[in-house]
């Protein structure tokens, strides 16, 4: 074992020596002994754990510099020339990583898993002392070295970044509050059919699965993002080994893992997920077809373009991008006289049609919600939404990188021929998946609204090149836009990390002096659902008949209300929306449909008290309540408010039973 860890280090680029020096072992273990100490100290004095465990970990820290660190850090100093700044630097920041992801760990297993104290700082310090010292020798103490070294290097980067990044997500998957988007599909789950109004039925598929097996839980219904995601780093580290090499996949990994748009979309649960997880696997066979001429690659088309259309109607834009690469390829012309991409197209049709018959059923209203409706609404410009969704998904240094593609070699230096798939073919592919999907949205954005999530799947397409373009190639002269985009990777990916460990932390556990509000997508939710479901079950016990949970607003509350209803578990059949009186609500429409509410109380709940006073509301019912306030609580913190009322008797406008749906 220490034979293979110390080749590691060296393949990586580190110089810490491994099993050589006892000194440092017995010093890691005094600062791991150190550290349980410290905490048991700080416990007594009745601090609060988390900042116990905080004090302890640095504490340690410093001592183990102390004991043998400092030896450490003045050889590598002289060997290296490095910086002492620059290396303070590199291990404050691999601190801070291993300090979020303990905290992570410690909270899990004491509020979720109900340990004792000093069980959980156990396993936390085992955990952080591991983390820290591959931090260490992976990323402070490494060589500038390029080559094959550095080829290396970056794949044992990605491995341990990727696992990294998937620790913290499994730690966090049921530690944070579903946001409302999550907890609306959750309800799709909880009236499973073959088609929404908003949205094919996939996501609904999946989470359903999900929670059968492993009940309702934030972790359970998030849990089919984190598969999706892997499963399209599959595909992407296949395609990428076809388009550059086995180098370029690792960091195409890499990259899928730690850019915004596509972490996100790793672990928050909403139809993306599984459109990720297609057009990455569309993308891989139609690379297998178009370019490998694999016949028998069409029917992998199919099944994903099917499955992605069940997941969400974008990725229909890939047929787009197909037929351009056809046309303007002269070799890949031949298939259009050839019946497998036809054939694969029946496959696709064949997955879909459960959505045709729903909204054939439907008036074919959820083609109507995405299609003309969306191009028909207010006239209002967003190109500059386009570009920040962009910059969302690639980051500034991953937007130069891909821009750069399409620059004169002289401006960027000699690159693409040192791809395998040819720098004709890289720009071919590039623009037929990446730039004319993306032109799409482009158009749409000067007329109507857009969305910030839209253009990550289109995207996909350049992640491959981008990786390929991250290290140098034996012979390369690049220009300085090159080096520098180059040099930017790994400090915009340790930002990045820092930010999502910093997110998870703030809306997971909270931090001192910074409130969380109620209202927004990552607050209080739990506690609003449980003091609704204290109300809804008053009520109840006082009129003896169960009352509706109405939010006000267009589904967040509807939805978040409905899945955190912990009292009695019925919130999913007993929450409606703004539609009872004449506004929109989404599928609650179809859910709960005015003409099955009449007679029933309501208990309405919104963040702003206008609303709730509106006089328009009597209409609506035989009598009603006053508005009331509740101010929402974690651990003695004010985290929100909201506010509800009770409409007792719903009736229609005119006192008649309402027809609406």
């Amino acid at each position: 074992m220490r034979i293979f860890l110390s080749q590691l280090v060296a393949l990586s680029g580190g110089t810490v020596p491994v099993g050589s020096d006892p000194h440092l072992a017995v010093s890691g273990l005094l600062a791991l002994l150190l550290d349980l100490f410290l905490f048991q100290i700080l416990l007594a004095t009745q601090v609060n754990p988390i900042f116990c465990q905080i004090g302890s970990f640095f504490a340690a820290t410093l001592g183990y510099y102390g004991l043998a660190g400092r030896k450490v850090f003045t050889t590598f100093v002289r060997s290296s020339g490095t910086s002492p700044w620059r290396l303070y630097g590199r291990f404050a920041m691999v601190f801070l990583l291993v300090l979020l992801l303990r905290s992570a760990i410690f909270s899990m297993v004491i509020e979720n898993w109900q340990w004792a104290a000093g069980a959980a700082i156990m396993s936390a310090a085992l955990i952080s002392a591991a983390l820290l010292f591959v931090g260490a020798v992976l990323f402070v103490f490494s060589r500038p070295d390029a080559g094959d070294v550095h080829r290396t290097r970056w794949r044992v980067t990605t491995v341990v970044i990727v696992a990294y990044v998937l620790l913290l997500k499994i730690v966090f998957l049921g530690m944070i509050n579903v946001i409302p988007e999550e907890a609306y599909y959750w309800n799709y789950a909880q009236h499973l059919d073959i088609g929404y109004l908003d949205h094919p039925p996939m996501v609904a598929w999946l989470i359903w699965l999900s929670t059968s097996l492993f009940g309702d839980s934030e972790f359970s219904v998030r849990l089919p993002a984190v598969l999706a995601l892997i499963i399209a780093a599959i595909f992407m580290f296949r395609l990428t080994v076809n388009l550059c090499d086995r180098a370029a996949a690792f960091r195409c990994v890499l990259l899928l893992v730690v850019l915004p748009i596509y972490f996100g979309v790793g672990f928050f649960i909403t139809p993306d997920a599984p459109l990720y997880a297609a057009w990455a696997g569309c993308l891989y066979f139609l690379e297998r077809a178009l370019v490998a001429d694999n016949r028998r690659a069409w029917w992998g088309v199919g099944l994903c373009i099917g499955l992605g259309m069940l997941a969400k109607y974008t990725v229909a834009l890939l047929g787009l991008g197909t037929l351009t690469f056809v046309l303007i390829d002269r070799h890949s012309r031949r298939w259009l006289l050839r019946p497998q991409p036809f054939l694969a197209a029946i496959v696709g049709a064949m997955l879909f049609s459960p959505v045709l018959f729903w909204n054939m059923q439907n008036g074919w209203a959820s083609f109507a919600f995405q299609g003309p409706s969306r191009w028909s609404g207010a006239r209002d410009f967003s190109l500059h939404l386009i570009f920040a969704s962009v910059l969302l998904v690639l980051t500034p240094v991953g937007l130069l990188a891909v821009g750069k593609m399409f620059l004169p070699d002289r401006v960027v230096g000699i690159t693409g021929s040192h791809h395998a798939y040819g720098q004709r073919k890289q720009r071919l592919w590039l623009l037929s998946f990446t730039v004319l999907p993306l032109a799409v949205f482009v158009i749409h954005s000067l007329f109507s609204d857009s969305k910030l999530h839209w253009t990550g799947p289109v995207l996909l397409a350049a992640i491959p090149m981008v990786a390929a373009d991250m290290v140098p190639h034996i012979g390369e002269v690049t220009a300085p836009l090159t080096r520098l985009i180059r040099r930017s990777w790994l400090p915009t990916i340790v930002v990045l990390l820092l930010t999502y460990g910093g997110m998870f932390y703030y809306f997971s556990i909270g931090l001192p002096g910074a409130p969380m509000s109620a209202k927004r997508a990552f607050g209080a939710w739990r506690l609003l659902g449980d003091r609704v479901g204290q109300i809804e079950s008053a009520l109840e016990n006082e009129t003896g008949r169960e009352p509706i949970i109405v939010g006000m607003d267009k589904y967040m509350i509807s939805s978040e209300t409905s899945f955190y209803d912990l009292t009695d578990r019925d919130g999913a059949r007993n929450t409606g929306g703004p539609h009872f009186f004449g506004g929109r609500s989404l599928m609650w429409e179809f859910w709960l449909p005015c003409s099955k509410a009449l007679g029933r109380n309501f208990i309405m709940v919104d963040f702003d008290r206008k609303k709730l006073a509106d006089p328009s509301l009597a209409q609506y019912f035989e009598r009603m309540g006053d508005v009331a306030k509740e101010t929402l609580k974690k651990d003695g913190q004010v985290v929100g408010y909201f506010h509800w009322r009770i409409g007792y008797g719903y009736r229609s406008s005119d006192g008649k039973l309402s027809t609406a749906r």
